[in-house]
């Protein structure tokens, strides 16, 4: 009974094999007739079934080493991708803080050709004042060595001008208090 049992199995095992060989065009053939096999030809079968198994398995284990790889590539690839856009914001950050240093640089260098500038006129200025103060300095000494009637014409003419500047200047008016004027204010006496 076990041997039947065991010759049943077989033939069951021989059936869904040779389904699967015929999907498969790389596994060996199998006879149509299975059941004039001998032990040896079931044997054989066997063994070339086992053969075909082996090699599925090892290729199955090839392309589950392959998937994990695989995997393993795709992790690597989204840390590195993650890395990079982390590096992308960090550069568009230091564009950002570039272009604002550039602008900074700019309104510098702006102020400075102002100073610069303002520098220069200073110098003009203070050549030109070099230059009056040693005119006035040549015409006072050509004005002590005039004579004395030179002078006194000067200082009457300056005194006219002083006198016609005084008089155009406008009138003021006294400050008005707030207090009445009394008799000793005034100065009147009785």
């Amino acid at each position: 009974m076990t041997k039947k049992s065991l010759s049943d199995l077989l033939r069951e095992e021989t059936n869904t094999t040779s389904e699967t060989i015929e999907k498969t065009p790389e596994n060996p053939t199998v006879p149509n007739n299975r059941s004039r096999m001998t032990k040896a030809q079931l044997d054989e079968l066997i063994t070339k079934l086992n053969q075909a198994l082996d090699t599925e398995k090892k290729q199955v284990n090839h392309l589950k080493i392959q998937v994990k790889t695989l995997e393993d590539e795709i992790k690597n690839e989204k840390t590195l991708t993650s890395r990079l856009q982390t590096e992308l914001k960090e550069g568009a950050d230091y564009q950002s803080q570039l272009s604002e240093q550039k602008e900074l640089v700019e309104k510098l260098y702006t102020q400075l050709q102002q100073k610069e500038e303002l520098v220069i006129e200073l110098a003009e200025k203070n050549e030109l004042i070099t230059s009056l103060q040693t005119q006035l300095q040549e015409t006072s000494n050509s004005l002590a060595t005039t004579s004395s009637s030179e002078s006194e014409e000067l200082v009457v003419q300056e005194t006219a001008l002083t006198r016609q500047a005084k008089e155009l200047e406008p009138f003021s008016s006294p400050a008005i208090s707030a207090k009445p004027l009394t008799n000793d204010d005034i100065g009147w006496f009785d």
